[in-house]
């Protein structure tokens, strides 16, 4: 059993075309870049909410890190979920706070959500479709995203893969949780697995005689559906959230699950939790954990990878492999390692070895990657 769990970083790695001054940009920004935009447009609304988002981004530091805008948000609606009508906080009353939330998760989801005719008709995301549709499988191939876009489920569309995401029905799809903890009755082997941990920007909630469920239509900008995270939220909003982790705790209590993560900087405490729980208590259970940067040696990640020797960190310019780190040597290249490595002229040591950075960390090199195999 294989899976992959692409963070919000995956998504960056679409450039925008032409020749003007957005050319080459990323067509989604990162965490950082999405969190710069909301500010933009919260400061917006006048000096009070200023000073409320430099106080909500305070409260949201962690350990020396900025504040993320999922952090902001699950704050902002922890806030709603605790104030009376006539409380104030971050200097707002309750309709201030709901009109903070609302601007940042339409924000976010007009962000996450562009015009299709901007999206170029290559991406990393069709070389991850086109390897799928090479690979031959016992068991059906599982992708957690924490990304709202649909950028995955374009490209799984375009190459005709069929693909299950939870959702059932025709005239408007709903959300079946049994689905999830009831693997037998999703479709088989053929068909990818999405699950969309941090919700979609297709998703909204839909009252039916009395009781709300959570629907899938097309992409809107109002946000309603975005789960940064669990925290207090009413039993609609927990049920997905809830159901995918569930699915991915699942998943890595099978014999020899393997899961791959690319664009995860492991700052989610919820799935590190359930990552690591697994892999203390199955040990032919394991995962690689593809890094973009460089990671510290006193970063959890390091130190759980020095522990649990079916963790594999692998960064640009070392590995965790075995529970030991080391540098990257190459001595000998194989015809498609110029997709994975870059090499590094000025590491030559006199020796037949050389140094280089490991490129898998960059979902666009990883895809590409992964497209090559497939004509091996």
């Amino acid at each position: 059993p294989i899976a992959f769990l692409f963070g919000a970083c995956t998504s960056c790695s679409v450039k925008t075309a032409g020749s003007g001054d957005d050319a080459g940009k990323p067509l989604i920004p990162a965490v950082a870049g999405l969190t710069e935009v909301c500010q933009q447009q919260v400061e917006s609304l006048g000096e009070e909410f200023s000073q409320a988002w430099v106080k909500v981004a305070e409260q949201c530091c962690h350990g020396g890190r900025p504040a993320q805008i999922e952090d902001i948000l699950s704050r902002l609606r922890m806030m709603l979920s605790a104030m009376g009508e006539n409380d104030k906080l971050l200097g707002l009353d309750r309709s201030g706070i709901s009109k903070f939330e609302d601007t940042v998760r339409r924000t976010m989801a007009k962000v996450a959500n562009p015009p299709v005719d901007s999206i170029p008709e290559e991406t990393p995301h069709r070389f991850l479709a086109r390897w799928l549709v090479k690979t031959s499988r016992q068991f059906p191939v599982e992708i957690f995203t924490l990304n709202y876009d649909i950028l995955i489920e374009m490209a799984l569309e375009a190459e005709r893969i069929p693909l299950f995401d939870g959702f059932v029905g025709s005239y408007r799809p709903f959300f079946l949780p049994d689905s999830l903890r009831r693997i037998e009755t999703a479709p088989g082997a053929n068909w990818v697995r999405l699950w969309k941990m941090h919700g979609s920007v297709t998703w909204r909630r839909e009252d039916l005689d009395g009781h709300i469920r959570i629907v899938r239509g097309e992409p809107d900008d109002s946000g309603e559906m975005i789960l940064p995270s669990f925290q207090k939220y009413d039993e609609s909003r927990q049920q997905p959230y809830a159901a995918f982790m569930d699915r991915l705790a699942r998943f890595l209590d099978q014999d020899d699950a393997l899961l791959v993560t690319c664009g995860f900087s492991f700052s989610d405490e919820h799935i590190n939790n359930v990552i690591f729980s697994a892999m203390e208590n199955r040990p032919r259970t394991h995962v690689y954990a593809l890094q973009f940067g460089e990671v510290e040696d006193g970063h959890d990640l390091i130190r759980r990878g020095v522990r649990q020797r079916n963790l594999i960190v692998l960064c640009p310019k070392s590995g965790l492999i075995g529970g030991r780190r080391a540098g990257w040597r190459l001595e000998q290249c194989a015809p498609f390692v110029d997709l994975a490595f870059e090499l590094d002229p000025s590491g030559e040591d006199g020796s037949q070895a050389k140094t280089g950075l490991l490129r898998l960390g960059d979902f666009a090199k990883f895809c590409a990657f992964l497209y090559s195999m497939g004509d091996r």
